[in-house]
C-alpha cells in the first residue's frame, strides 16, 4: 500500500508542478480527482483550465476503447500463471504484467473523470466530440458487460487489487470492478486446489464463490467409488452413452493416468469406426465372381454407432463456432471465414489456464474431453481488435 501512495502522490506532485506531457493530462487529472480524499486536489483546476476543446477532441479520436478487451483477456490469463506458478521472479513478472492491464482500463476511468470535471468548467462538448465521446462510453460500458462477471480470474491479484482500491474515494471503488469485483474471495483459489473439510468464513458468506464452486463441482469433485479400473459394465455403459455427467468427468481424468483404460476405450472406438467400415463395404455392390449371398456384418453384443453430431453455436462473417459430439467426446472447432487471423482461447474452470488448440484442416479445434452438461467459456479475437466472448455447454 505504500508503494502505491507514494507512486500516487508521485503524481500528484507532477500535477501540481505542471509538468505533465498533455497527452497524458487527462489521466493524470483523472487519476488524482478519483482518490482526492487520499491525495488533495492541488493543481486540478489550473490543469484542466488549461485544456482546450481541440485538445480533448485531439484524445478522443486517439481512443480505441475496443482495444482494452484485449488487453484485459491477456491479464486474465497472466494471473492464471500467477496462480499455477511456483513464485519467485517469473510470477512476479507475470503479476506485474496482469496489473499493467487492469490499470489500462483505470486509465480509461481516470480520463473519464477528467472530461467530465472539464465539462462542469467549459461547458459541454459539442458536434462532434461529444459524438466522439458518447462513443467512448459506450465502448467502456460494452466491455464491462462482458468481463465483470469474469472477475474472479483476477482473484489471484487480490493483494495488488486492494491496494488499488483502497486508495480510490469510496464514491468511485463500486464503480472500479476491475479492482474491487472479488477482491476479497482469497480463499476461493485455495479451495478450488484443495476442496476444504468445512469452507472458510469467507466462502460462507460469499454467495459469488459458492456459486463459481459449485460450478466447478461435477467437473472436479470424483465420484464416491474410485476403482482401479473400469469394469465391464462401465465400459458398456460408456459404450451405450448411458454414464451420467459427473461419470463422465471421471472417465476423462482417470483415463489420463490409466493406459489400461484408455486403450479399453480406445479399443471401443477402433471397433465400432470397424463396424462402420464393414457395414458401408457390404452395401457396396459385389463382384459378380462372388457370392450375391448377403450376409449381416458381425457386431459384438451392446456395440451401437455413434455418428458425429454437429451443433453450430456461433456464425459471423469473419468466423463460425461448431460443437462436435461423437460418441461421448466433444471438441469445438473455430474456423476462420474470411482472410482476417483468428485466435482463440477455451476455458473450462475459472482459475485454470485455456485448453490449447490444434490447427487442422477444419480450423483451430480444442479437445474438450468428455461431456455431459458441462460448462466452458470461448474467446475469440478477429485481427487485433474484435473479441467474440461466450459460454457454451458440451
Amino acid at each position: 500500500m505504500n508503494d502505491t501512495l507514494s507512486r500516487y502522490q508521485a503524481r500528484r506532485e507532477q500535477l501540481a508542478r505542471g509538468g505533465a506531457p498533455r497527452n497524458d493530462s487527462l489521466v493524470l487529472i483523472g487519476d488524482i480527482l478519483r482518490r482526492g480524499e487520499r491525495l488533495g486536489g492541488e493543481g486540478v483546476e489550473r490543469a484542466l483550465r488549461g485544456l482546450s476543446r481541440d485538445d480533448i477532441d485531439a484524445w478522443l479520436r486517439a481512443q480505441k476503447p475496443e482495444t482494452l478487451q484485449p488487453a484485459l483477456l491477456r491479464a486474465a490469463e497472466e494471473a492464471a500463471e500467477v496462480a499455477l506458478g511456483d513464485g519467485g521472479e517469473e510470477a512476479e513478472l507475470w503479476r506485474t504484467s496482469s496489473v499493467e492491464g487492469l490499470s489500462a482500463r483505470d486509465r480509461a476511468e481516470s480520463a473519464l473523470r477528467a472530461i467530465t470535471q472539464w465539462e462542469s468548467l467549459h461547458g459541454p462538448l459539442e458536434a462532434e466530440t461529444a459524438r466522439r465521446l458518447n462513443s467512448f462510453r459506450e465502448g467502456l460500458g460494452r466491455l464491462d458487460t462482458a468481463l465483470r462477471p469474469k472477475a474472479r480470474w483476477f482473484i489471484p491479484l487480490n493483494p495488488q487489487r486492494r491496494a488499488e482500491r483502497d486508495m480510490l474515494d469510496a464514491a468511485e471503488r463500486a464503480r472500479a470492478w476491475w479492482f474491487s469485483d472479488r477482491a476479497e474471495c482469497d480463499d476461493f483459489m485455495a479451495a478450488l486446489g484443495n476442496k476444504p473439510e468445512r469452507p472458510s468464513p469467507h466462502l460462507d458468506s460469499c454467495p459469488a464463490c459458492r456459486a463459481d464452486l459449485s460450478s466447478t463441482a461435477s467437473v472436479e469433485a470424483p465420484p464416491k467409488r474410485q476403482p482401479l479400473h473400469l469394469s465391464e459394465e462401465e465400459l458398456w455403459r460408456f459404450d451405450m452413452g448411458m454414464m451420467s455427467a459427473s461419470e463422465l468427468a471421471w472417465v476423462d481424468r482417470h483415463t489420463e493416468d490409466c493406459l489400461e483404460c484408455a486403450q479399453a476405450i480406445w479399443a471401443l472406438e477402433e471397433g465400432d469406426d470397424a463396424i462402420e467400415q464393414a457395414m458401408e463395404e457390404q452395401e457396396r455392390p459385389a463382384p459378380a465372381a462372388r457370392s450375391s449371398r448377403s450376409a449381416e456384418p458381425a457386431r459384438r453384443p451392446g456395440a451401437a454407432r455413434h455418428p458425429e453430431q454437429r451443433d453450430v453455436l456461433e456464425e459471423r462473417r469473419e468466423f463460425r463456432v461448431v460443437l462436435v459430439r461423437e460418441r461421448q467426446r466433444a471438441r469445438l472447432l473455430v474456423q476462420p471465414l474470411v482472410g482476417r487471423p483468428v485466435t482463440a482461447a477455451v476455458f473450462l474452470a475459472p482459475g485454470k489456464p485455456s485448453l490449447k488448440p490444434q490447427q487442422g484442416p477444419e480450423g483451430l479445434q480444442f479437445d474438450l474431453g468428455t461431456g455431459g452438461g458441462r460448462t466452458a467459456h470461448l474467446m475469440v479475437r478477429v485481427g487485433n481488435n474484435e473479441i467474440f466472448e461466450r459460454d457454451f455447454t458440451f
